[in-house]
């Protein structure tokens, strides 16, 4: 009982200092958060009008061919438009996804850099920051290739075995207990999947804050660190996941509001890079 009552105030102690950090120097990482903020607006805007069109294109042509006759020449030209931007979606998709992985790791690495030496008590400009990340960068990205060919391993894993577990179920379905053990061992392989994905994402910041600890090692310390602490990181992403969701229609609202006024659709879309940013 008194692990439960200490252990709680720790972890509000814990959300505490994480939102108060930025206080302690407020130029650098007034200076980040524009950062963040810019690269993630021009990355919606680059989505908006390299990929999304074509994506809606495509669906526009399968809606088209549901009611075009297989037989005339109208639904071949369909076919081959699909196909086409089909093969157009993949390419720039391919290259999008790239673009924002590698801007999306240098910033988030560059952020861990702010946070770990804010908390550290150095007071850094924002030039020094950089400089010191360019120095040290070598540890953090190693982690970080590790640990995205780790969550990639671990997802595919649990496809194929949800795809096994599901094949599984449907020909057994009249064993209601195997059913549930299934729909069990799924909801516990969701819940380490997010204490897994938290776990790398500390190793980040054991790489960042242990310059000699990087890679593998940097994941095996983290993961001691978690240890015995998989409620807390458990609700900690939850409440990160659900604020996302909570701005998510402002999006929405953003690309509603684009097609009929342009001005207010990038204001809001704005508005949303902001909130995401914070």
């Amino acid at each position: 009982m008194a692990t439960a009552q200490s252990s709680t105030p720790s972890f509000f102690n814990f959300l505490k200092e994480g939102l108060l950090l930025p206080t302690h120097n407020r130029r650098l990482f007034a200076a980040v958060f524009a950062i963040i903020v810019a690269s993630s607006s021009l990355l919606l805007l680059g989505n908006d009008l390299a990929v999304q069109p074509i994506s809606d294109e495509i669906r526009i042509d399968a809606m088209a061919l549901n009611g075009t006759d297989p037989s005339s020449p109208e639904f071949l030209h369909l076919i081959q438009e699909i196909q086409e931007d089909t093969r157009k979606l993949l390419i720039t998709g391919a290259v999008y996804l790239l673009v924002a992985v590698v801007i999306g790791s240098l910033i988030r690495i560059l952020l861990q850099f702010a946070a770990v030496a804010t908390y550290s008590g150095e007071l850094h400009t924002f030039a020094s920051l950089l400089g010191k990340a360019k120095a040290q960068l070598k540890g953090p990205l190693l982690t970080l290739a590790f640990v995205y060919a780790l969550e990639i391993a671990y997802t595919a894993f649990l496809t194929v075995m949800a795809g096994i577990l599901l094949t599984f179920v449907l020909v057994i379905k009249q064993y209601l207990a195997l059913v549930f053990v299934g729909a069990l061992l799924a909801i516990v392989a969701v819940v380490f999947l997010v204490y897994f994905f938290f776990v790398c994402s500390l190793s980040i910041i054991v790489a960042v804050a242990e310059p000699d600890c990087h890679g593998a090692g940097a994941v095996g310390r983290a993961w001691r660190l978690m240890k015995g602490k998989l409620l807390r990181a458990v609700v900690f992403i939850l409440v990160t996941v659900v604020l996302a969701a909570a701005i998510w229609p402002v999006y929405n609202l953003a690309k509603t509001c684009a097609l009929s006024n342009m001005a207010s659709g990038l204001l809001l879309g704005f508005l949303y890079t902001i909130l995401m940013a914070a």
